[in-house]
């Protein structure tokens, strides 16, 4: 990761010189496509490796790969990765460089790719695919897909989602607990285990505090042996822990450990522990739980990675598996003193002795180990020929053999307690499925070995057999190569500078490089050779600079220029945002502090705002001048992921200034306000906007009065909204709002049209701003199609929406769609509102002069409109009519910037 990001700044550096100031002054236009910088990063820090190599493969193979000029989402990372391993393997790692620095003395990347390797991006596109097929598609005769070996239970493109994994099989095989998206959130589901029938979902992730987040990567469910219960690692609050849920219930037990990270329970077969690995600060380690005495053992406390713990049938021994490459538990070693490799097979005994290695293949890694009934095997994974497949391992003899020669990877394996059902997940047609494999311990296949695939021949050292001691034994030093530079004569000087040597492992630095030149560190080692710690050094640094624009309805056309600084651990931040216009009496600033360290938030500032509207007055219309400046405290506290409480004291000194007769008396207010609200948030949003959970505000404010120009006044108000998906891309939503304002000076709140409203009207050309207070707290209940700005006000409001929103290319099939039709998207609505005073004069309905019933202090309208985002700006394009009960207006349309609620 910290390679990949790296990258980016290297890019970022070479081509705009990383600045926002560098790309105004040197008029930089170059925009570089998301598969060159994502791929390349992901290249420069991977290079090639099995997992991009098995998702590229089942691209290739199901076709579905797009061309490089759409290789959008996750394809820019895989899809660019694999297309810079094609220009480094066809031309040369040089040409990598090349490339770069083409583009940037040219200014365009299609004229970069076309001088250095002679070739248009279309044709460099065309050439990749092909040479993809020729690579991968010969595997078709020569390996198995998942559905030849075993059933598939899930099918992602017919369920909805792309992610059916963490598949964990009951004790009595006869049901599968998972995790899936195919309800746009990550939950809990099981399912028949005969034929996948039956899923009924156990627990909502995502949504509730004891499942903030399911571990995907690593399987976190697990069985009691009893098959009541599930065993469920979550993140949950402040820490990770273990969930036992009911699955008849649904009650819950949660189980905390004061660990940082918990991962891959299982429980074991006697039912008397849990078993898991728990993450520290500094390393992670494999944990066992004692049900009844509630003891927790750390089995492996030391520096070394442990994954993917599983029971022996007797409940006495755990695999797992492990970079300890050999090493004791707690043997001393330092993290920066240990190569980690590669991942093997491990057993250790449930009181932490006898820690025993198993497999001791390299360049490959080896994980997900699960016994048999009697004890005598291991089915595991391991990538050694390049996909991930199934192994068997005998335990006495440490003999092996591959059971599966797959296609596609095999991921997370769980077996049934009688041995004669595996489930597991494997990757197929751009989504992951479970399978399940029956009596996997008699499968036999016609090979012994396993073909490795093109990458893995060209990248892999030869395994030494497996080990069958504790300890791997160590092949002697190669003897160095004889130097035979003397061949040449003694005065003849070789240049190999542009020649590229690489392996995909380290090198020694020249000692002529710039690096062996850099002044060498002392005194940050102690007498016992551990680094020293040094006390941490506030220091900040510039996270970004950026500039924005927007329009408002009242005031127009405006925009700003934001800058964050922050420390290196991001506890502190700085942010600092203007749009400086002639003096500063007429511009905007702030400054603002947070201090972030802590679970609770706070920050403090000050900041200054002015704006220009014409309002109609006495003398029949000037430009005025709204002015406020102040400063603030603010403090957050989140319950959980989903809650939060704000916090909130705010000083004003707000002015409403005649710019035309500056004759006229200046209005000025002041006034503190301390405020209070409570967030719930579980949406999930799209493309354009939210398209499943909820989320409701509730807002407290107001302020005592403070001197003579003082104001005395309390507000209440609540917004509540419902997002039901229908379908991939369909939704329906429903939103409820509200509020009052209450005292000796009441606010106004406002209905009618819609935000950012670029062909606005004003019913009756009326615009409300009477007041200086009216610049700070008018409030806008929007939106209520159908009617202009201020249809209504009053010292109380209520607003209920309905949309039903979906994709207006829906029946598109012919590939994928370039961005702007992707994003062009329809809605249908209905708005009801009403603004008034008091509420014994409140009237919803009245009788028109023929004695017709229709609205009075009730608004609705309903109509339709598409979204679509344009040069970075989300676009709305509406056309309402407003319902009077007994009949509708005529059509009113609406142009506007903005997400939709």
């Amino acid at each position: 990761m910290i390679h990949h990001e790296l990258v980016h700044a290297v890019l970022n550096d070479m081509f705009y010189g990383g600045s926002i100031q560098s790309i105004i002054s040197n008029n930089i236009t170059l925009q570089l496509p998301i598969w060159f910088n994502e791929g390349l990063a992901e290249y420069e820090s991977l290079k090639w490796d099995t997992d991009t190599d098995m998702f590229i493969r089942d691209a290739t193979v199901n076709q579905y790969l797009p061309p490089m000029q759409q290789l959008y989402g996750y394809f820019a990372y895989r899809g660019g990765q694999s297309l810079w391993h094609y220009i480094a393997d066809k031309y040369g790692e040089q040409k990598i460089g090349e490339i770069l620095n083409r583009i940037k003395s040219t200014r365009s990347v299609e004229a970069g790719f076309r001088g250095s390797i002679g070739l248009t991006m279309e044709e460099l596109s065309d050439r990749w695919m092909k040479e993809l097929k020729v690579e991968y598609w010969p595997d078709i005769a020569k390996r198995e897909d998942p559905v030849d070996y075993a059933r598939r239970l899930t099918e992602h493109k017919k369920d909805g989602g792309f992610y059916n994994t963490s598949p964990a099989i009951s004790p009595q095989g006869d049901k599968i607990a998972f995790i899936s998206n195919r309800n746009d959130y990550f939950d809990v589901f099981v399912m028949n285990a005969v034929d996948g029938t039956q899923v009924e979902k156990i627990v909502d992730g995502q949504q509730t505090p004891n499942f903030e987040e399911l571990h995907l990567l690593t399987p976190g469910i697990s069985w009691s042996p009893d098959g009541k219960r599930l065993a469920i690692a979550a993140k949950a609050g402040e820490e990770d822990a273990v969930l036992l849920v009911n699955v008849k219930s649904g009650d819950i037990e949660k189980l905390t450990f004061g660990l940082e990270g918990i991962f891959s329970v299982t429980w074991s077969p006697s039912g008397e522990y849990l078993a898991f690995i728990g993450d520290v600060a500094k390393q992670s380690d494999v944990y066992v739980y004692n049900l009844a005495t509630k003891a927790l053992t750390n089995l492996t406390e030391d520096i070394y990675t442990d994954e993917q713990p599983s029971w022996s049938p007797d409940s006495k021994t755990l695999f797992f598996a492990s970079d300890r490459a050999g090493a004791a538990v707690n043997d001393g070693s330092r993290v920066y003193g240990h190569h980690f490799p590669d991942l093997n097979i491990y057993r250790i005994d449930v009181d932490g002795k006898n820690l025993r290695q198993l497999t001791s293949w390299t360049d490959c890694d080896q994980t997900s180990p699960v016994a048999s009934p009697d004890g005598k095997k291991l089915l595991f994974i391991s990538d050694k020929n390049g996909i991930n497949n199934i192994y068997e391992l005998k335990l006495d003899s440490l003999t092996t053999r591959p059971i599966t020669n797959s296609i596609s990877g095999v991921y997370q394996l769980s077996i049934s307690h009688d041995g004669t059902k595996l489930a597991f997940s494997s990757l197929n047609q751009s989504g992951f499925d479970i399978f399940l494999m029956r009596s996997p311990f008699e499968r036999l296949l016609r090979v012994t070995s396993l073909e490795p695939t093109p990458f893995r021949k060209a990248h892999a050292t030869p395994a030494p057999a497996l080990a069958e001691t504790t300890a791997v034994a160590q092949a002697p030093p190669a003897a160095a190569a004889p130097d035979t530079s003397s061949l040449y004569g003694k005065d003849i000087q070789l240049d190999f500078s542009n020649y590229v040597f690489t392996d995909g492992r380290d090198e020694p630095l020249p000692k002529d490089s710039l690096m062996s030149r850099l002044p060498k560190i002392a005194g940050n080692v102690d007498e016992d050779g551990r680094y020293r710690v040094n006390k941490y050094k506030l220091n900040f640094t510039p996270d970004i600079v950026y500039g924005n624009a927007g329009y408002d309805t009242f005031y127009g056309v405006s925009g700003s220029t934001i800058m964050a600084f922050s420390d290196l651990l991001g506890d502190h931040q700085i942010v600092f945002s203007t749009n400086l216009l002639l003096d500063l009496k007429n511009s905007d600033y702030s400054l603002q502090y947070f201090y972030l360290p802590n679970r609770m938030d706070f920050g403090f500032g000050g900041f200054h705002s002015a704006r220009f509207v014409v309002i109609n007055d006495d003398h029949g219309g000037s430009l005025y001048r709204f002015q406020t400046y102040g400063a603030n405290l603010t403090a957050q506290y989140p319950f959980d992921r989903f809650n939060r409480v704000d916090f909130g004291l705010s000083w004003f000194n707000i002015s409403k200034e005649n710019m035309d007769y500056t004759s006229d008396p200046v209005q000025t207010r002041t006034v503190v306000v301390p405020n209070l609200s409570y967030t719930h948030d579980t949406s999930l949003w799209g493309l354009l906007a939210p398209i499943a959970g909820s989320r409701y505000k509730v807002n407290l404010f107001g302020t005592p009065k403070l001197g003579a120009d003082g104001l005395s006044f309390f507000n209440v108000d609540f917004d509540y909204r419902d997002y039901l998906r229908l379908g991939r891309n369909y939704t329906i939503v429903l939103r409820l709002a509200g509020g009052g304002s209450f005292g000796q000076n009441p606010q106004k709140f406002i209905i009618g049209g819609v935000e950012n409203w670029i062909n606005y009207t004003f019913e009756g050309g009326y615009i409300p701003l009477q007041n200086a207070e009216d610049f700070i707290f008018l409030q806008a209940g929007l939106p209520l199609r159908g009617y202009n700005y201020v249809a209504a006000i009053g010292s109380r409001y209520s607003l209920f929406n309905f949309e039903f929103r979906y994709p207006m290319f829906a029946l598109v099939q012919a590939g994928p769609l370039p961005l702007g039709l992707q994003s062009l998207g329809g809605v249908m609505f209905f708005d009801a509102g009403s603004a008034w005073n008091k509420e014994k004069e409140y009237r919803a309905f009245t009788k028109d002069d023929q004695g017709a019933t229709v609205t009075q202090d009730l608004l609705m309208g309903m109509g339709t409109g598409v979204r679509i985002y344009f040069l970075g700006f989300l676009l709305r394009f509406d056309v309402a009519w407003a319902w009077y009960y007994n009949g509708f207006s005529p059509p009113k349309y609406y142009f506007s910037l903005g997400l939709d609620f």
